[in-house]
């Protein structure tokens, strides 16, 4: 491991438990438990989450329905970053209404999987989120990119680091404040995210990425430490382990955020979350969606807690 990597550093955290975490289940999450989750999660110290998702034209799952949670949350705490997934231009003066200041747009590095979840391929999506940049900046709003499939296609296989370079570039060009890595599948290893890392900081800065992992496979925390060892500071997570993989749907899904901010403890690393707060957070989602927690992390620490409750 980089020596560099046992000193003090600092890394962000991206809680995507209450949006994407939330997406797919059986039935509809309450507005109050969605608000309630979000509000032990700052409290725990999470700084930036992403609470929802406008319409994309088929329609949208009602779990994440965003504004009658941003409409009972009211303004952030002062730094603390509430985004919404935006896919079209259309959607923005809502978001706008809605008192967002920062929003999430979407693309993939592979046609297949691009006309399978966003309805165009690449070069249209790549222009709608050019569109929306236009538009947002002069609202004072600020853009965070995502590309998914940037490791595997679901659909067509292998993607190649060239690739997502390429559209790296692109984002970096319209302007996105931030660009985030979405490994969908799971599949990466860090062999295979070293080598992406190394070809799309020839397009952007390592302080503009960002990394998105899904432990699905086991190799989340291994690919959050190449991703480390690389310079990112920034990474998704979903807190409890929320959200699973619509790809294998009997696989593990979102890498749990106790797992990463204990990593980066271990580390050294400051992430500014409290792990008690943040296990706290887990307890409540897990018992209103009445499910066991993902967390390996999560569950360890409450059995040390139990464990040290008996010796009392």
């Amino acid at each position: 491991m980089d020596a560099a990597l046992e000193l003090m550093d600092t890394a962000h955290v991206v809680e995507l438990g209450a949006r994407e975490g939330l997406l797919g289940l059986p039935r509809t999450v309450d507005t109050l438990i969605r608000v309630n989750l979000i509000g032990l999660l700052e409290l725990a110290g999470i700084g930036e989450i992403e609470v929802g998702a406008f319409a994309l034209p088929r329609g949208l799952h009602p779990a994440i329905n965003p504004v009658p949670l941003l409409d009972t949350l009211g303004k952030p705490p002062v730094d603390n970053v509430r985004s919404v997934l935006l896919p079209h231009l259309n959607t923005l003066d809502a978001a706008f209404a809605s008192g967002c200041q920062d929003i999430t747009v979407s693309t993939t590095a592979s046609q297949m999987h691009c006309r399978a979840s966003l309805g165009c391929n690449i070069e249209e999506s790549l222009r709608r989120i050019e569109e929306i940049c236009i538009h947002a900046q002069p609202l004072g709003i600020r853009v965070r990119a995502r590309i998914s499939a940037v490791v595997d296609c679901p659909f067509s296989g292998a993607v190649t680091p060239a690739q997502v370079a390429v559209i790296v570039a692109r984002l970096q060009q319209i302007g996105c404040r931030q660009i985030c890595l979405d490994d969908t599948t799971g599949t990466g290893t860090p062999s295979t995210v070293g080598t992406l890392l190394r070809a799309c900081l020839t397009e952007a800065p390592m302080h503009r990425l960002a990394c998105h992992f899904h432990d699905t496979f086991g190799l989340g925390l291994a690919n959050v430490v190449e991703a480390l060892e690389q310079g990112v500071r920034t990474f998704d997570s979903s807190i409890s382990g929320l959200g699973g993989n619509p790809y294998l749907p009997d696989a593990a899904g979102n890498l749990a955020t106790e797992e990463l901010v204990h990593l980066l403890t271990q580390l050294g690393i400051e992430s500014g979350v409290d792990m008690e707060g943040l296990i706290l957070a887990g307890d409540y989602i897990d018992c209103m969606l009445e499910r066991r927690t993902e967390s390996r992390v999560g569950r360890a620490l409450r059995a040390r807690k139990a464990q040290q409750r008996t010796r009392q």
